[in-house]
Order: C-alpha cells, then sequence, then structure tokens
C-alpha cells in the first residue's frame, strides 16, 4: 500500500462509504465516493509533497547565491 494512503484515512473513508450506503442503499454510489476520496487524498498529499521539495529547493538555491 502506498505510504501517502493512512491507516486512518482508510477507517474514515470507510465509515463514509457506509454511511453513504446506508442513506442510498447504492453500493456502486458509496464505492465510487470512496475511491473518489482516495485519490483526492493521494493528490492532495502529492501536491504537498511537491511543492515542499520545490520551496526547500528554493531556499538552497537562495543560500548557495
Amino acid at each position: 500500500m502506498n505510504e501517502s494512503v493512512k491507516f486512518k484515512d482508510l477507517i474514515v473513508f470507510f465509515i463514509i462509504g457506509g454511511g453513504l450506503l446506508y442513506i442510498t442503499e447504492s453500493w456502486l454510489m458509496a464505492l465510487g465516493i470512496m475511491i473518489l476520496l482516495i485519490l483526492i487524498d493521494v493528490g492532495l498529499a502529492d501536491y504537498i509533497v511537491r511543492r515542499r521539495e520545490k520551496k526547500e529547493q528554493e531556499d538552497n538555491d537562495e543560500t548557495v547565491d
């Protein structure tokens, strides 16, 4: 499993998916929302890592000059 998707996040996604399943009575909708949440979480985590690396690179470039 990818490190960016944490165990706690998966539990929260399953709780949300279970709540949606209870409300909508649709397995496909609950599964679709869970998949979207996981994709958004992974995408945001990747974006944050790239932004931090870029900032660290810029900070390193400033100290070298």
